[in-house]
């Protein structure tokens, strides 16, 4: 602003600036003078040549501040690395003191330890003597108990396989009686108070079993856990069932001894194969005649000549030819039943001859009063004929 008033006061014209020199730019009475210290270097031979150095008060002074502020920082860097050492010596005083306690600790620990081992070792081998001298009277005792469950469990074999075959025989005269039983309705009769009698059997032997399994005796199960009491107490029981089925037995064997006429005698085998073409009852007369008739047994027509078998056992007590039926054969069964067969073209037996069921008596025929090959086969039971068909229950 000073010079371009300078240059419009001087009617606008530019003057040519004047250079100054450097001693009159430089006032050392300034106040810029003295920020600044000469330094004079002085070398140290005597040709040299002496030279000033200005440097500036406040470079001075910074450097200055700057080499106590790193003289500070090293002595505090001094200072703690001595506190460190001396703790790390502290420390390692402190370790070594612990480390000889740790050592002498162990020593007396493992003097500690050996007494305890002898002591563990002396207590084991006490331990073992009684241990081993209570097993041996443990053993001695099991013994003597299973020499006595052994023997109690050889009489419950026993008694059970003496049931057992007791059963068996019961089975197999059962089995032959109901083998006939729908045949012969006495057996059938019976084999329903037999069925009874094991029905009864069957709910003692429940109600005992119960008794049983209440007492501890496993039927199934390990056996030195069966109790000598549990073992008497089955074989009570089974002394009290092998008398039931004694008893039993001697009542089959009482049935089947009335049986066994029924059994060998009783007429249920069909005499000949072949259809019924007349059955028991009222008829038209075959013959012709006038009105019907009464039938008094069942025809079975066949070749001539077809073997006729007795229909049971028993003995021929007729073989002979008879008015209007031919050579005829009758059979008497016992308990009151007679079996007849007539128009046969010959008779195989003879009077007081015993027969069994399925022999051959007499051959097909058309003898008497018939009107072609046929069998006439008769029923009758204390002498009064009886519908045939619901004997005639087997085929040969």
């Amino acid at each position: 602003m000073f010079f371009k008033r300078f240059l419009r006061d001087n009617n606008g014209q530019q003057p040519q600036p004047r250079v100054k020199k450097v001693s009159e730019l430089i006032d050392k009475t300034s106040h810029k003078q003295k920020k600044y210290i000469s330094l004079m270097l002085v070398p140290s031979y005597s040709t040299g040549k002496t030279r000033s150095l200005r440097i500036p008060r406040s470079v001075l002074h910074g450097a200055v501040a700057s080499m106590f502020v790193v003289s500070a920082i090293v002595a505090g860097f001094y200072l703690r690395s001595n506190y460190f050492m001396r703790m790390a010596h502290d420390l390692y005083e402190t370790v070594e003191e612990i480390t000889e306690t740790f050592e002498a600790f162990q020593y007396e620990a493992e003097i500690v330890q050996g007494n305890l081992t002898e002591s563990v070792i002396q207590m084991y081998e006490q331990y073992s003597e009684v241990q081993q001298n209570v097993q041996n009277r443990l053993d001695d005792q099991a013994r003597e108990h299973q020499t006595v469950l052994e023997s109690l469990w050889e009489q419950v074999d026993d008694f059970e396989q003496m049931i057992r075959d007791l059963e068996a025989e019961q089975q197999a005269i059962i089995e032959g009686l109901g083998s006939r039983a729908n045949a012969i309705p006495p057996i059938a009769n019976i084999l329903t108070q037999l069925e009874t009698s094991r029905q009864y059997l069957i709910e003692y032997q429940a109600t005992e079993y119960r008794q049983e399994a209440a007492a501890g005796f496993g039927f199934v199960g390990y056996f030195p856990q069966i109790t000598e009491e549990a073992l008497q107490h089955r074989i009570n029981v089974l002394k009290a069932e092998l008398n039931l089925q004694k008893e039993l037995l001697a009542d089959l064997e009482s049935h089947r001894s009335r049986m066994s006429t029924y059994l060998r005698n009783y007429p249920t085998l069909w005499p000949i194969r072949g259809q019924i073409s007349s059955g028991f009852g009222w008829r038209t007369n075959p013959m012709g005649g006038r009105g019907g008739e009464h039938h008094a047994g069942v025809d079975i027509p066949a070749r001539t000549g077809t073997p006729i078998r007795a229909a049971g056992g028993g003995t021929v007590i007729f073989s002979c030819w008879q008015n209007g039926y031919g050579n005829t054969v009758i059979i008497n069964h016992g308990n009151g039943i007679t079996t007849l067969y007539a128009h046969n073209t010959r008779n195989r037996v003879e009077v007081g001859q015993r027969v069994e069921r399925g022999d051959v008596i007499a051959y097909v025929g058309s003898t008497g009063r018939s009107t072609g090959p046929h069998l006439h086969y008769e029923v009758r039971l204390n002498n009064r004929a009886v519908n045939p068909i619901p004997f005639m229950v087997e085929h040969y």
